[in-house]
């Protein structure tokens, strides 16, 4: 068990992790706290000297923003909060089934797991490296259950090979109505030399399912998908969509991949965009941050590439409300099924799209319960 760390460096966590998030996620938290009354952008409130809500003079001073929120302890329980209720890029379904007449509540309050109280949240000053060594936080809203795991990360900036050490929630969503729950997890940040571990993923799945069994002692089955795409192609549903089946090259080759094969594919310019960026180091080095975002791009492929795949949209009245999601099938050795939420012109960060989702292949029927795990 480790022990505590200091308070500065603890918010050093949430600052770091902050930063190197998207542009779009740090534009969402600045505005989930402006709705919050947390900061604000009126003049007025700037010359109120009883207010707790700090006044910034620029919405576009995200970095500011962020900084001076993540440094403070007060905001300690919004960043706790939010790593709840935020979009997770990946997420791994299961339906459940739970013995008598138990409650999943009743048994993690027996198991004297801590839920969260936005008001009186203490943290405990301590980051866990793995998930079997974490001590989980539980939050509950609308009757769904959240519990979450947070690991410290490190990656090395390129340019000073200064050590960037960030948190890493992992959720394991429980929605009791459907008797369904996921296991929500982020990209990791990859340094550019850094050795790919395709299994990082894959543990971290296998270690939420340990928990989920052992602790809760929930039985787990796999989400069998076979009518998937017949059902998402019925002419009846008008707002879901099969948005993308095949991948259709520039130089005008397309490769149709079918979507109930259990066989893994690799992307083939995988390989060829690495050796492409060795051979022009020097152009690539003038345009650093392309080169890293390429990098990061191709090691997320090289880690999570399963094939084959389907893209789904939900169309909503809005279009930038509007979302996709990929699903991978067969994912993890043949064993499990893995939704991927594109963010895309989604200005919709939070969990809701992912509930969403998760409720559409439900109820629709897409996802019905398979295989004991």
């Amino acid at each position: 068990m480790r022990t505590p760390m200091d308070e500065t460096t603890f918010l050093e966590f949430y600052k770091n992790t902050m930063l190197c998030g998207s542009k779009n996620l740090q534009s969402f938290v600045c505005k989930q706290l402006e709705a919050e009354h947390r900061i604000t952008f009126d003049e007025q409130m700037k010359l109120d000297d009883t207010s707790s809500t700090i006044y910034f003079e620029s919405k576009r001073d995200l970095k500011g923003i962020i900084t001076r929120t993540t440094s403070s302890k007060d905001f300690m329980n919004f960043y706790e909060e939010f790593e709840f209720k935020k979009l997770y890029k990946y997420s791994v379904p299961f339906f459940f089934e739970i013995e008598g007449e138990k409650t999943i509540e009743k048994v993690l309050k027996e198991k004297k797991i801590i839920f969260f109280e936005k008001e009186t949240y203490k943290p405990p000053y301590i980051i866990a490296g793995a998930l079997k060594e974490a001590s989980p936080l539980v939050y509950k809203e609308d009757g769904k259950i959240f519990v979450k795991f947070v690991l410290q990360k490190m990656y090395v900036l390129p340019d000073t090979y200064d050590q960037v050490l960030y948190r890493y929630p992992i959720v394991i969503y429980i929605n009791p109505e459907l008797n369904m729950l996921e296991i929500r997890y982020d990209s990791m940040h990859y340094s550019y030399s850094e050795q790919i571990d395709r299994e990082a993923y894959y543990k971290i799945v296998v270690a939420g399912i340990e928990w989920i069994k052992e602790t809760i002692g929930l039985s787990l089955f796999c989400c069998e998908h076979g009518d998937t795409i017949r059902i998402t192609n019925d002419i009846q549903n008008t707002d879901v969509k099969m948005y993308k089946q095949m991948m259709e090259m520039k130089s005008g080759g397309s490769a149709e991949l079918t979507a109930s094969e259990s066989e893994d594919y690799m992307l083939p310019f995988i390989g060829e965009l690495r050796e492409l960026i060795d051979e022009n180091e020097e152009l690539f080095n003038e345009a650093d941050e392309v080169k890293q975002l390429l990098l990061q791009y191709l090691n997320e492929k090289e880690a999570t590439a399963n094939y084959p795949y389907i893209y789904i949209k939900r169309v909503k009245p809005v279009e930038n409300q509007s979302y996709i999601v990929k699903l991978t099938f067969d994912y993890f050795n043949g064993k499990y099924t893995l939704l991927q939420h594109i963010t895309g012109s989604c200005k919709d960060l939070g969990m809701g799209r992912m509930n969403d989702a998760i409720e559409y292949f439900s109820r629709s029927s897409s996802f019905v319960k398979g295989e004991k795990i």
